[in-house]
């Protein structure tokens, strides 16, 4: 959570780079801001905007290391400040080796996937690890508001040993991986899963794969997430569009429950259809006045598909009350819209959709401005509103636990 400024920023530069200054979103080609735009005012609002977003979002892992070190190594007393650096060079170093085959990339680390929103799973057990190191091998600390040179000297001095054990089991780890060539913490591992999701038309297959992206997505790792909800070119898919364009219409499409489509027209809608949902369950059912703020502030970015600020906010990754709502909740979308696909009261989707595109509007506009999809899907979508309400209520009730606890752990 004390990284939600930062996400809640990145998260509404995104959405400025991604509806207002990208030509291919739905914004700028309903604006008409190829003719209403200067090519001076695009230039310098796409360098600013995207420029944001790759100093927060794109370097997000390197605040998570540190701040989880930082917070790891305060927690057993011990100098948090230079355990958060250490994180920093552990993770910043094991992702120039991932990468060392290709120099190219390094030019640039802010682009760098390993150091960036999607891969934070890795970065907070990096950090955590290297507090834990500071834990057992550091000597204790007691902040203080104001330190002369001497103070510091010896500060420096006493966290030289789990500096250093840090940095070299870092190095040692990082070479291994990179003499043996490991892809287990590479999102390109997850290349073939989401290949297959998007491109299959088994039904029990597509349900599967879902699961496991979403659970990949609470447990941090949001790579396969953002490539599922990517329109994409397939075959299958051109034999759809095909289809549609030869006959006019989406109904009776050779492919009618292929996987990339329903998972983003139906399940997921768009990147954060589930989210939204969450985001209005809150402000209309929760008395806490700082998750509604927070709610509040993340609607517009959650709106076009940039939820981070509200999944940081709240928080949602690895939060346990989170886990059972957000991963079956899209599941049971998707299930509801095969039904309905197979007795043709809806139309599966068929047209690429632009970015930027609310959620809830992708199956009406994939499907050509079928009313029935759209009706269909803003029907799941108070569904999706209603089975997290107790979820919402839960999370009061645990809210209000940690306050009393926090009391009572104050007052002793």
């Amino acid at each position: 959570m004390i990284l939600m400024p930062v996400a809640t920023l990145g998260a509404y530069f995104e959405f400025i780079n991604s509806s207002i200054f990208s030509p291919n979103s739905l914004v700028y080609n309903l604006l008409n801001f190829d003719y209403t735009m200067t090519d001076r005012i695009w230039n310098f609002g796409d360098a600013i905007s995207s420029g944001i977003v790759a100093v927060t979002l794109g370097l997000f892992g390197l605040y998570a290391a540190y701040f989880s070190a930082v917070y790891t190594a305060r927690l057993y007393h011990k100098d948090a400040t230079v355990a958060g650096i250490c994180a920093i060079i552990v993770v910043t170093f094991y992702t120039y080796m991932v990468n060392g085959d290709n120099y190219a990339k390094l030019q640039n680390m802010s682009y760098l996937k390993m150091l960036g929103f999607h891969s934070l799973l890795f970065t907070i057990v990096a950090g955590y690890f290297v507090g834990q190191i500071f834990h057992f091998f550091g000597r204790d600390y007691v902040h203080v508001k104001l330190e002369h040179v001497v103070a510091v000297r010896d500060r420096t001095w006493n966290s030289l040993i789990p500096a250093a054990i840090a940095v070299l089991i870092g190095m040692i780890f990082s070479g291994i991986v990179y003499y043996l060539k490991l892809k287990f913490i590479d999102l390109n591992y997850f290349n073939n899963m989401t290949e297959q999701l998007r491109s299959s038309n088994d039904i029990p297959t597509i349900l599967g794969l879902t699961l496991a992206t979403l659970v990949l997505s609470w447990l941090g790792i949001n790579g396969p997430l953002i490539t599922v909800t990517t329109s994409v070119n397939s075959g299958a898919a051109i034999a759809n569009m095909n289809h549609a364009l030869r006959h006019g219409s989406t109904m009776n499409l050779p492919y009618k429950f292929l996987g990339g489509p329903l998972v983003r027209g139906y399940g997921l809608m768009g990147t954060s259809g589930v989210i939204l949902a969450l985001a209005v369950a809150l402000l209309l059912f929760t008395n806490n006045r700082e998750i509604e703020a927070i709610a509040k502030l993340n609607l517009l970015p959650v709106i076009f598909n940039s939820p981070i600020g509200l999944i940081i906010g709240l928080p949602i990754i690895l939060n346990p009350l989170y886990l059972l709502p957000l991963v079956l909740i899209p599941v049971i979308n998707e299930l509801l819209a095969t039904i309905a696909i197979g007795l043709n009261l809806i139309s599966p989707l068929a047209y690429p959709v632009l970015s930027g595109t609310p959620g809830i509007l992708i199956s009406f506009l994939g499907t050509n401005g079928n009313w029935s999809s759209f009706l269909f899907t803003l029907g799941l979508f108070i569904l999706d509103i209603v089975l997290l309400i107790p979820f919402v209520f839960l999370g009061l009730k645990i809210n209000e636990r940690l306050k009393e606890y926090d009391e009572t752990a104050t007052a002793f």
